[in-house]
């Protein structure tokens, strides 16, 4: 799908460091207060993401969209489909037992309504994720996310250390998030066969999709 291919590679910023370039930047993997424990789901492959809306490759970014789903979504009322949006600012594979993923995560939860997914509930969590390999995939073993209110600038910042004026400009790039939540809809519903052209949040027109 071009329009997805053009789209990442100008908008997505992911520093990806690998064990020789933290060793040249001197870089270390970043903690927080308030973890979020996450359920450990076992030994397995690669997570198949398609069936949550990733259709690339990165196994630590697949990790993402399940947490998202099939953790994060429990805070809502049960609705037909969650769609995560995950913007990855880097990623710290030094230690494949704590793997370190910066980023600006959220969710969106819709019910199918005709050809229209309108969206119930959702919400942002930016911050930090921890996984530890498991197989040839990952899995998320907690998530620090960024404090809200007065505390968000000072959290974020204590979070994303070197990374903070990079999440800064993902986070307040809003257009940039608008266009990745259209593409990733556009691909959750190519790759789940759904007969859905378009989704609507609540006070607002409906989006098209992509084709």
């Amino acid at each position: 799908m071009n329009y997805r291919g053009d789209f990442i590679m100008k908008k997505r910023l992911v520093a990806v460091l690998t064990i020789s370039a933290v060793m040249i930047l001197g870089l270390s993997a970043c903690g927080g207060s308030g973890a979020a424990p996450a359920e450990d789901a076992g030994s397995q492959a690669v997570v198949d993401a398609t069936k949550y809306g990733y259709g690339g490759s990165d196994p630590v970014e697949a990790a993402a969209y399940q947490y998202m789903v099939e953790e994060i979504s429990k805070n809502y009322d049960e609705a037909d489909v969650s769609i995560p949006i995950v913007t990855i600012v880097a990623e710290d594979l030094t230690d494949e037992n704590d793997v370190v993923v910066y980023g600006d995560f959220g969710i969106d939860n819709y019910n199918i309504e005709g050809d229209t997914l309108k969206c119930v509930s959702g919400g942002n969590y930016p911050g930090v994720m921890h996984m530890k390999k498991d197989g040839e995939g990952y899995v998320v073993t907690r998530m620090d996310q960024v404090a809200d209110g007065g505390d968000f600038d000072q959290s974020a910042k204590e979070l994303f250390g070197d990374y903070y004026d990079d999440f800064m400009n993902v986070y307040s790039d809003n257009d940039a998030r608008d266009e990745l939540r259209k593409i990733i809809v556009t691909d959750y519903v190519h790759f789940n066969g759904l007969s859905v052209t378009q989704f609507q949040d609540e006070g607002w027109d409906p989006v098209e999709l992509y084709q």
